[in-house]
């Protein structure tokens, strides 16, 4: 299904219709082939309007999620986009991340493996004791959590792979990678707190060479790097005790860039 410049009113709404039903009903059986076409018309470069809806069908879609999976299948799609198109993406399709309500942090879902191993050899020794049934409730729960927590942790581990890209492109100035460090940045703000100590020195590192040369970044992208920066530092960061200067000094030489680009 292709939704060009000259799109037909009927190619539009059906694209419209099938934003609507992901969005209403994402256990369809049909869900990933309809899931296919959303992710693909997201970043519908002659349609502004379709991109627009297909974005807000998948923010939608990783918003309500309960149990991650469908969101984890979602993730995939959308950054597997991303690598083929080789970032000739729009941003809106990587700020869709955002929408994501990760909180499982990558150690914990490690130990939720663990925990779904023990869970497995518990019901076998309690199968036959009298009071089954509400084992059986209990072990239902339990399941749930360690389904969400696998699934959230490879979701975060599939954008945080995407975001890493982005961030150590060859060229940072090329204007398909420019337009997507803003989004990138603000992600991994946003989820920094959720990755393991391994991940945090690896984005702290890229983080500092990328601010040896903020002067020639867009200047969202510069401020974004930086808040990334301490956002890290005082979440997981912490305990590094690294000297937040190396990240103020790129601060303050943005400052007069504020008073005359004032976008």
């Amino acid at each position: 299904l292709e939704v060009g410049d000259g799109a037909t009113l009927l190619s539009v709404t059906a694209i419209m219709c099938l934003c609507e039903l992901l969005k209403s009903a994402p256990h369809f059986n049909f869900r990933s082939n309809i899931m296919g076409v959303v992710v693909k018309q997201m970043n519908n470069r002659q349609n502004d309007e379709v991109s627009a809806a297909c974005c807000g069908a998948m923010e939608a879609l990783f918003a309500s999620d309960g149990q991650g999976e469908v969101a984890l299948e979602g993730a995939r799609m959308v950054a597997k986009m991303i690598k083929d198109r080789n970032f000739s993406v729009r941003a809106e399709v990587l700020r869709a991340f955002l929408a994501l309500p990760l909180r499982v942090h990558e150690d914990e879902a490690q130990a939720a493996k663990l925990a779904a191993e023990a869970n497995k050899k518990k019901k076998k020794k309690d199968r036959e004791t009298a009071d089954i049934e509400e084992e059986m409730r209990e072990g239902d729960a339990t399941v749930n959590k360690i389904t969400l927590a696998r699934a959230q942790a490879d979701t975060l581990h599939s954008i945080t792979l995407t975001y890493f890209r982005i961030l150590k492109a060859d060229d940072l100035s090329d204007e398909r990678v420019a337009e997507l460090l803003p989004p990138a940045l603000e992600g991994l703000a946003k989820f920094a707190h959720l990755i393991n100590m391994d991940t945090v020195v690896d984005l702290l590192g890229v983080l500092k060479n990328m601010l040896k040369r903020v002067d020639n970044l867009p200047l969202d992208a510069g401020l974004n790097c930086i808040l990334c920066a301490f956002q890290t530092l005082h979440g997981p960061g912490q305990e590094m005790q690294i000297d937040q200067k190396e990240y103020i000094d790129p601060l303050y030489s943005l400052l007069p860039r504020l008073s005359t680009e004032s976008d």
